[in-house]
C-alpha cells in the first residue's frame, strides 16, 4: 500500500469533502431545532404552552423514526449523491413553509412533515462516511462532523436573534423570516450536493488516482478483515438478532434524549437564569450560544483521544457520567452557576456522540450498517420526540425545570452505565 498517497488521499478528504458535510449538518440541524428559538413568538402568536409547545417540537422525530430505515436503504441502493440532494430539496421546502402557518394543527403538520422529508439524512452520512474513512481515524471524523450541533447551536442564537430583531418587517413576525430564511440554504445547498457530491473515491475530482487507489485499497481490506471475523454481521437477518444492536439503540436513545433535551430547552434555561421575568429574547439567544461554544472544544478533544484506542466505550460512558453529575450540581444552584454547570453538562453529552457512532460501525458491514446505523438513529430517536414534550409536561408543575433536569441528570446516569456493556461481543458478556 502506498502510505504517502493514502495520507494525501485523507488529507484531501478532510479539506474537500468533511466541511462540506459538515455544512449540510449544520443547516439540516438549525432547521431542526430552530424552533427552540422561535419559541416565544411561536407560541405567543398561535395560542400554545410549554406542553403544546413540546408535543409540536418532538413530532418531528415521529415522522422521522417511521421512514429513516427505507430511506437509509434507499440511500445504499441510488447512491449518496441523488438521495441526500432529494432529501435536502423536500426539507428545505417544508421547512419555508412553516413562515407560513397561523394554526397549532398546522405546526403539528409540518413539524411532522419536516421529519418525513429530512429522514434518512444523518444515518446516511454516517453510512456514506464509513465508505470513506478509514476505521482508525472515524472518532475523530464522525466527531468533527457531528460538531455540527453545537456549531448549529452556536450560530443559531445569534442568527436567531438577528432574524427575530427585523420582526414586523413587510409585516411578518420575526419568527416568520426565521422559518423562511433558515429554509433557503438547504434548497441552493440541494443543487450542490447533485452536481459535486461523489459516491466513490474515484469519482472525487479532488483525489488524485494513486490517492484513490490507495484509499480504495485500505478500505477493501478492512471490508475483507470484517467478512472473515466471526463477530462482524453483515445480512439484514443477523442484524436484528444481534444484542449489540438492541443495546446501542438504547444506549443512543438516552444520549439523544439529553441532547435535544437540551437543544429544545437551553432558550428556557438560560431566559430563568437570568432572573428577569420578561428576558429579552434576542438577549437570550445570544447568551444560549455558550453551551454550544464549550461542547465544540469538549468534541475535538473526546473524539481524538476516542481514535488511539480501540475500545470506545470508557469515551463515551465518562463524558455521559460528567454531564449528569454537573446536571445534578446545578439542581440547588441558580443563576450564572447554574448556567455554568448547564453548558458543561451539555459539552459532557455531546462529546460522547463520535465515539458511540464510532462502535456500531466496528461490527456492521454491508447491507447490516445500512440498516443497522438507521435503526439505531430510529430508536434513539424516539427521544427526540420525548425529551421536549415530557420536559414540557414536567415545566407546567412548580420547580419544573428542576425536576426537567434531575430527570435528564437519570437519563444520563442510566445510559454511562450502560455504554459499558454495549458494544460486548456475546462471547465477552458471558466470561464476565
Amino acid at each position: 500500500m502506498n502510505t504517502d498517497a493514502l495520507n494525501r488521499a485523507l488529507a484531501a478528504l478532510r479539506r474537500h469533502l468533511l466541511p462540506f458535510l459538515f455544512l449540510l449538518y449544520v443547516i439540516a440541524y438549525l432547521d431542526r431545532v430552530n424552533v427552540s428559538f422561535a419559541a416565544v413568538g411561536v407560541s405567543r402568536d398561535l395560542g400554545l404552552n410549554s406542553a403544546s409547545y413540546g408535543f409540536a417540537a418532538g413530532i418531528f422525530f415521529l415522522g422521522y423514526v417511521l421512514f429513516e430505515i427505507p430511506s437509509n436503504l434507499v440511500l445504499d441502493r441510488v447512491g449518496a449523491r441523488r438521495w441526500i440532494s432529494r432529501i435536502l430539496l423536500s426539507w428545505g421546502v417544508v421547512a419555508a413553509l412553516m413562515a407560513f402557518m397561523t394554526t397549532a394543527a398546522q405546526f403539528n403538520g409540518l413539524r411532522l412533515l419536516l421529519g418525513v422529508a429530512e429522514a434518512g439524512f444523518f444515518p446516511g452520512i454516517i453510512l456514506y462516511l464509513s465508505q470513506w474513512v478509514p476505521e482508525a481515524q472515524r472518532a475523530r471524523t464522525l466527531a468533527g462532523f457531528m460538531l455540527a450541533i453545537p456549531v448549529a447551536g452556536l450560530l443559531g442564537g445569534p442568527v436567531s436573534a438577528a432574524l427575530l430583531s427585523i420582526d414586523g418587517f413587510w409585516g411578518l413576525a420575526g419568527w416568520r423570516w426565521l422559518f423562511l430564511l433558515e429554509a433557503l440554504p438547504a434548497i441552493v445547498l440541494s443543487v450542490a450536493v447533485w452536481r459535486w457530491l461523489p459516491n466513490r473515491p474515484d469519482q472525487a475530482r479532488w483525489l488524485k488516482p494513486d490517492e484513490a487507489e490507495a484509499l480504495e485499497e485500505v478500505l477493501q481490506k478492512e471490508r475483507a478483515q470484517s467478512l472473515a471475523s466471526a463477530g462482524q454481521v453483515h445480512g439484514l437477518g443477523a442484524l436484528w438478532a444481534d444484542r449489540r444492536l438492541w443495546l446501542l439503540s438504547v444506549l443512543y436513545l438516552g444520549i439523544a434524549t439529553s441532547f435535544y433535551g437540551f437543544s429544545f430547552w437551553i432558550p428556557r434555561f438560560v431566559g430563568d437564569a437570568l432572573g428577569q421575568s420578561s428576558p429579552s429574547p434576542v438577549l437570550v439567544n445570544l447568551l444560549s450560544a455558550i453551551p454550544y461554544g464549550l461542547a465544540v472544544v469538549v468534541m475535538v478533544l473526546v473524539g481524538r483521544a476516542a481514535d488511539r484506542h480501540a475500545d470506545k466505550r470508557l469515551f463515551v460512558a465518562v463524558p455521559l457520567a460528567v454531564a449528569a453529575l454537573a446536571l445534578m450540581v446545578s439542581l440547588p444552584a441558580e443563576g450564572a452557576v447554574r448556567l455554568v454547570l448547564i453548558s458543561i453538562a451539555t459539552a459532557a453529552a455531546f462529546s460522547s456522540l463520535g465515539p458511540a457512532w464510532a462502535m456500531p460501525l466496528q461490527f456492521l458491514g454491508g447491507r447490516a450498517a445500512a440498516g443497522g446505523i438507521a435503526a439505531i438513529n430510529s430508536f434513539g430517536s424516539i427521544g427526540g420526540f420525548l425529551a421536549p414534550f415530557v420536559m414540557g409536561q414536567m415545566m407546567l408543575r412548580p420547580h419544573g425545570d428542576s425536576l426537567a433536569l434531575a430527570s435528564l441528570a437519570g437519563v444520563l446516569l442510566v445510559s454511562a452505565l450502560l455504554a459499558l456493556v454495549a458494544n460486548r461481543r456475546p462471547q465477552e458478556t458471558e466470561a464476565c
